[in-house]
């Protein structure tokens, strides 16, 4: 982990990450990886930086909304408020959420098998007896809340999306975790070194020993898909 991380940092990791790649698929990883890091300074540095170098504001609301599927609702919030001292708009605040109807939760169901069986492919198949071998609830929580209802919302593709997880997870360590997304990274068309570099630069946020785990991994899993 680096100790301080300025604004010449960031745009130096950046202009190197960008000859080869969308300037996105920079920031939301790194967005991600920074609050999964509780590097509230930094956060708020990439959510200005984005918006300069023309990220929409709507795909780094998304960023920010997906991370409570990994880090919680406390961290979703932080980043969320801290992100609308940055760039304000007006909302109704007096305003209560409509109920879902029928036809909304079996969209996010059927949004969400088709999301998860791209994540763990082949694997899909033990995934379901495992999950609901300790848990049944949570099964239904992945596949309609995590990927049916968060991960399939308009705004962020699916291949950005995993990757910005990819990099939530390799900041916090949750390897098992970790080695699914990786699999679904790659499933949704993102490239080895993409994924590569995006792990090294998530050691501004976390131990170097984080890094290598998650780039082992990495190498594992595509050994697999690739025998």
């Amino acid at each position: 982990m680096v100790n301080i991380i300025d604004e010449a940092i960031i745009a130096a990791l950046k202009r190197d990450f960008t000859k080869r790649w969308k300037v996105e698929y920079f920031y939301l990883p790194m967005l991600s990886a920074s609050i999964a890091g509780r590097a509230d300074e930094v956060s708020r540095m990439l959510m200005q930086a984005a918006l300069d170098d023309g990220v929409s504001a709507k795909m780094i609301d998304e960023a920010i909304l997906q991370v409570h599927l990994f880090l919680g609702f406390p961290a979703m919030i932080e980043a969320a408020r801290a992100f609308a001292e940055i760039h304000p708009r007006r909302y109704k605040k007096s305003q209560l959420p409509e109920a879902y109807n029928s036809k909304t939760t079996g969209s996010w169901n059927r949004n969400g098998l088709q999301k998860i069986r791209k994540i763990y492919g082949s694997a899909f198949d033990r995934l379901i007896p495992y999950i609901n071998s300790f848990s049944p609830q949570i099964l239904t929580w992945m596949i309609n809340d995590g990927y049916g209802q968060v991960l399939s919302r308009p705004g962020v593709s699916f291949r950005l999306r995993e990757l910005s997880v990819t990099a939530t997870l390799t900041v916090t360590g949750y390897v098992n975790q970790l080695g699914a997304h990786i699999r679904g990274a790659l499933n949704t068309g993102a490239e080895k070194k993409l994924l590569f570099e995006t792990m090294t630069n998530c050691g501004l946020f976390c131990s170097r020993k984080n890094c290598l785990t998650a780039q082992k991994i990495l190498r594992k899993v595509t050994a697999e898909q690739n025998a």
